[in-house]
């Protein structure tokens, strides 16, 4: 039997709720990065806002994108306790926040198995992420509890 490891696809294409903005991942090639690009979609057309090489070995396992603009890259595509679990870029590619897999469980306050045992993406994430109400934050379930990501500053709590 030969052993296998699933690669992401080429491209991949996240848009926000309102679909003013649009992110393209791309794997990474030979002896390049992952990378992630950012367009401003209008009636006219898509208009490029960024550009950039990924941290994260072979992308990360998903993303999402705010209507303001802020992007958010959950985890990694291994299946890993990643150093790059959350990843929060502004709107003009900047790092807002970035959090490892220990910072999540620490933040948490649970053990690192009981995280992994709710995992049903990656090393850490319990189920979809989903905006709260007022698109100001991204509700991440985890553990058997949820992480708050402000995207205003990139804190992150628990509840």
């Amino acid at each position: 039997m030969n052993d296998a490891r699933s690669l992401p696809y080429a491209q991949r294409v996240f848009a926000s709720p309102s679909a003013a903005f649009e992110l393209v991942l791309s794997a990474p090639s030979q002896g390049q990065s992952a990378q992630a690009e950012l367009f401003a979609v209008a009636a006219d057309g898509r208009r490029p806002l960024w550009r950039q090489a990924l941290p994260h070995e072979q992308g990360p396992r998903t993303a999402v994108v705010a209507d303001g603009g802020e992007v958010v890259l959950l985890d990694e595509w291994i299946n890993v306790p990643s150093r790059h679990a959350l990843l929060l870029l502004d709107p003009q590619g900047r790092r807002r926040a970035h959090y490892n897999f220990d910072e999540l469980v620490g933040i948490l306050q649970l053990p690192r198995k009981t995280v992994a045992q709710h995992a049903v993406q990656g090393a850490w994430l319990a189920g979809e992420p989903r905006w709260s109400t007022d698109g100001r934050q991204l509700l991440l379930p985890a553990g058997g509890r949820t992480l708050s990501l402000q995207l205003a500053d990139g804190r992150l709590t628990a509840y």
